[in-house]
């Protein structure tokens, strides 16, 4: 395990000491901060002076709306349930429309899209960058075994990606104490579930599970761009079918949602936020379990073809 040891600090040393890796962190934290600051300037064109009288008046209107005999029954429930929702802020004066520390924080998990974009970046470049700068042989030279290095990059790509998940996390949290206090740590969580059913939780517990369901996608991603890492001597190709993949990959589950066989598909169950209330899967058959199971094949599938194809590969020039 020493030699693994070493050579995970080895990998570390090479992503962080790349220019590159600090340009991928300022422009994380430029991202977050232009986030709270769009979300503060929103907040200031709202007119909460007498936040009250509109919710009730929003209520009024919505409760019109419901007795329609036409509308849709998940439009209808949608609709009850935010009455309910209004009249729990109603009777606890909560102002909705104030932002406080957890909505920032919480409004940051969207950003781990940006996240995985840089990480697969950096993944994609592990394998294949050592084909396209010659350094392979240098490395396949030293005691340790083809198996140890893929693992010592496999597990240096997803300390960056943790690294960055931090300092994504602290970049909202400290945007969010400037910018609405972080008295508003104590403030609960408020959420409703599908069944009108409120519940009020810890924004920080809130915002970690909202990071949780968003990291396993990440994990998927990177784990196949390294996969790809494997397949290609160029980095630049890696890094160009890495990044196909991961953006084409939704838009492509929405056409064909209308087949029952794309639930078998990587992209329709890699994002597990679907499964939270007030959101619904791609396919209505398809549930948390059943994705979960998806996303444990393909990632032991990735992780095989990787590895055969870098402990099987002709290094020779």
């Amino acid at each position: 395990m020493s030699s693994l040891s070493q050579l995970i600090r080895n990998e570390n040393m090479k992503i962080y000491r790349r220019p590159r890796t600090w340009l991928m962190v300022l422009f994380l934290v430029g991202a977050v901060a232009l986030m709270s600051g769009i979300m503060k300037y929103d907040e200031s064109r709202t007119d909460s002076g007498d936040w009250k009288a509109s919710l009730t008046q929003q209520n009024q209107q919505m409760s019109s709306d419901v007795q329609n005999s036409s509308m849709d029954e998940d439009r209808r429930n949608s609709l009850e349930n935010r009455i309910k929702l209004n009249d729990y802020y109603l009777s606890q004066n909560i102002n909705p429309d104030e932002l406080t520390i957890g909505d920032y924080v919480k409004s940051s998990a969207s950003l781990i899209l940006l996240v995985t974009l840089l990480t697969v970046v950096v993944a994609a470049d592990m394998i294949a960058g050592e084909f396209t700068w010659g350094t392979i042989k240098l490395l396949l030279v030293g005691p340790a075994s083809r198996t140890k290095i893929m693992l010592g990059k496999y597990l240096s790509t997803l300390a960056f990606a943790l690294f960055l998940l931090v300092v994504c996390f602290l970049a909202a949290l400290a945007a969010g104490g400037i910018l609405a206090g972080f008295d508003g740590l104590s403030a609960p969580d408020i959420s409703i579930n599908a069944s009108g059913i409120i519940h009020e939780s810890s924004m920080l517990i809130a915002s970690i599970e909202k990071y949780g369901y968003n990291v396993i996608m990440l994990l998927m991603y990177v784990t196949m761009a390294f996969m790809i890492s494997a397949a290609f001597r160029s980095s630049s190709m890696a890094i160009a079918f890495s990044l196909l993949f991961m953006l084409v990959g939704n838009t492509l589950s929405a056409i064909l949602s209308g087949y029952s066989w794309v639930k078998y598909l990587l992209f329709p169950n890699i994002d597990l936020t679907q499964y939270m209330d007030g959101n619904t899967p791609l396919r209505p058959e398809m549930t948390m379990s059943f994705s979960i199971l998806m996303l444990a094949i393909y990632y032991v599938a990735f992780q095989l073809i990787a590895w055969l194809l870098f402990t099987r590969r002709d290094v020779a020039a």
